[in-house]
């Protein structure tokens, strides 16, 4: 389904960074969200043992506890010197599924505009491999956008646990490059004129909006964003560039469901691809180094 908008686009001059706002109510998009305890009362299942894949091709799988790996990756966010300012845990299908956000300090990751920020998701029916991603949250609007998605195990097997602190330090190790990437990525944004209709198209075609979503996010495009409060005119100073349709976007991303929410990191990267590729000049952006990589440890 294609597009129509006759909505004029207009370069707009680029105004100083948006006003700091030290705290966020959101970290995650569910509407099942749960505390820390509600996550440690959850059952671990017992481990599948299976002599061959079944007709969905899932094998022997040994779960990791919901709580564990949240307490893995504070343990280990906290060896590498960042301070956890808040996090939020959300849960679907049954508790089968946890998705954690995390809001991070540390010296070298300051920006007026946006948050370090962490997800962590895990899964006990092997719906998807345990994984950690690593993103920003606009401070302005509370937009959340992930640029790396390190899985951390594609195998749950018996030594996983055991695994678990090497694989997390592994992971946090590339979280300066990422923070760096994406500063570059806005930047490259906010100097590009955007075609909302083309962008939008190419959004629509590759399933990530749906055409009942477009009136709401061109609307967004024109009122300049909406801040966390729902006040308009967050993202004005952007009007007509790109970085004003990638935040229009990425706001209609906050009306997931509990049972989506868990797709978040793989929405947002494959929206920065599209966005990517409509950068001016398109070497500032490096999305070959922002894809999915896997930390798998050897047999």
């Amino acid at each position: 389904m294609l597009l129509c908008h006759n909505s004029p686009v207009e370069r707009n001059a680029l105004a100083l960074p948006l006003t700091t706002i030290t705290t966020m109510k959101n970290l995650i998009y569910s509407s099942n969200k749960v505390d820390f305890a509600a996550v440690k009362a959850i059952e671990t299942p017992a481990p599948n043992w299976m002599r061959k894949p079944d007709a969905e091709g899932k094998g022997n799988h040994f779960p990791i506890a919901h709580d564990a790996l949240i307490n893995q990756a504070r343990e280990t966010l906290k060896d590498n010197g960042f301070t956890i300012e808040q996090e939020e845990h959300g849960l679907s299908e049954g508790n089968m599924n946890c998705f954690s956000g995390f809001a991070l300090r540390k010296s070298g990751f300051d920006s007026e505009e946006r948050q370090l920020v962490m997800g962590l998701r895990n899964s006990h029916n092997q719906k998807f491999a345990s994984s950690l991603a690593i993103g920003n949250s606009m401070l302005v609007c509370e937009n959340l956008c992930f640029s790396s998605d390190v899985t951390l195990a594609r195998k749950h097997t018996q030594n996983i646990l055991k695994d678990l602190p090497f694989l997390f330090n592994k992971a946090i190790g590339q979280v300066q490059q990422t923070w760096d990437n994406q500063g570059k990525r806005i930047e490259a944004y906010k100097n590009t004129e955007a075609n909302e209709v083309s962008v939008l198209n190419k959004l629509v075609k590759a399933g990530l909006i749906k055409p009942t979503k477009i009136e709401a996010i061109f609307d967004n495009i024109e009122n300049g964003g909406v801040d966390k409060d729902g006040n308009e005119g967050a993202f004005s100073e952007y009007k007509g560039t790109l970085w004003n349709v990638y935040n229009a976007v990425t706001e209609s991303f906050k009306n997931l469901t509990a049972n989506n929410v868990m797709h978040l990191p793989r929405m947002t990267m494959q929206a920065q691809q599209i966005f990517d590729r409509v950068v001016n000049p398109p070497e500032v952006v490096i999305s070959q180094d922002d894809r999915e990589s896997a930390l798998v440890l050897p047999a």
